[in-house]
């Protein structure tokens, strides 16, 4: 078969197309022609407007991606300073202790 590649249908309205177009003239013609060069012109811009959407979109994941790890870092580094103030705590605490303990030490004598 020559045209494999071709659907039967598609085959078919082509050439039941063909002599519509043979019977038309030419300044039909061409303003099918025109009419067609507006409509992918229009499809041509909705196809940009859709791709520069598309990258925004991609971007704004992006940037909260980017947000969900700054969060977690900023989390990490006040689990970091809570566990440091608990020991500086425990430190005062253990030092206030020793002092009263010492100090009654020392009066004893």
């Amino acid at each position: 078969m020559a045209f494999k590649s071709k659907k039967k249908k598609e085959i078919e309205q082509e050439t039941s197309a063909k002599p519509e177009l043979q019977k038309l003239k030419k300044k039909e013609l061409l303003e099918i022609m025109l009419a067609q060069g507006e409509e992918i012109d229009a499809l041509r811009a909705k196809v940009a407007e859709l791709e520069s959407k598309l990258a925004k979109r991609e971007l704004d994941l992006e940037e909260v991606g980017s947000l969900a790890e700054a969060s977690l870092k900023i989390t990490n580094i006040f689990q970091e300073a809570d566990e440091a103030a608990k020991i500086y705590l425990e430190n005062v605490r253990r030092l206030n202790d020793e002092g009263e303990t010492g100090d009654a030490d020392f009066d004893a004598e």
